[in-house]
């Protein structure tokens, strides 16, 4: 897969799922949806923890993605399409994923209206946050933007703290945030840019644990996932 390609990788990806699919684990549900499903990796492990063993559907923007999603997840129900506009009928799913999608798309609000319209029980979204090498850069003055990211082509257009946008938005459309976590506070890019050892990853791990326990920091957490029930 695309995402696991180095230590780094490993780090902000892989530690990324296995916490989605600790909260996949704890949940009771069939029909299931990733939006952004990409390659299809969570797709295949979304099928695993179904009660019914159901396959779901998955939906990307890229065709490209699809046909590699076809071949790691045969079964599943695959469809090409724009997240803000859902081709799919309120409450249709049990869970509905969406993860790394957000930072990507110029309108993240109407896709997270999307998300919980065809939503009947859980959404599980996760976000790249406002981190705190960019806040304390901003405060400092050492970018020019309010966002490294806002000219198109250079990979995320968002990037915010999952308590000034997806919690109010779910308080503003009517369903619950159950829980919020923080998986890694280092952008992966960051520490490969400036050739970090990947013997380091250890203590990048320690770091986030200690940063978590401080709340003035820990909502500066470079990847965010928030738990939501409707």
């Amino acid at each position: 897969m695309i995402y696991f390609a180095d230590p780094w990788n490993d780090y902000w990806h892989l530690t990324r799922l296995l916490e989605i699919m600790k909260i996949v684990r704890k949940t009771p549900f069939e029909s299931f949806l990733d939006v952004g499903c990409a390659e299809g990796l969570y797709l295949k492990l979304l099928s695993r923890y179904s009660r019914t063993g159901s396959s779901g559907s998955g939906l990307d923007l890229a065709k490209n993605y699809l046909l590699k999603a076809k071949v790691a997840s045969p079964t599943t129900s695959l469809v090409q399409g724009d997240g803000g506009q859902l081709p799919f009928r309120k409450d249709s799913f049990d869970l509905v994923l969406c993860s790394e999608v957000l930072e990507h798309v110029p309108n993240p609000k109407e896709v997270f209206k999307e998300l919980v319209r065809v939503s009947d029980r859980y959404i599980v979204v996760t976000l790249a946050g406002e981190n705190l090498f960019h806040f304390v850069m901003r405060k400092f003055g050492l970018v020019k933007t309010p966002n490294p990211y806002s000219e198109a082509g250079h990979g995320h257009i968002n990037e915010d703290r999952i308590s000034q946008t997806i919690i109010p938005w779910s308080v503003e459309i009517g369903c619950k945030c159950l829980y919020t976590l923080t998986t890694s506070y280092f952008p992966a890019y960051f520490l490969k840019i400036h050739r970090v050892p990947s013997s380091f990853v250890s203590l990048i791990k320690l770091a986030d644990k200690i940063i978590n326990r401080i709340p003035v920091l820990s909502e500066f957490g470079a990847t965010q996932i928030a738990f939501l029930g409707k």
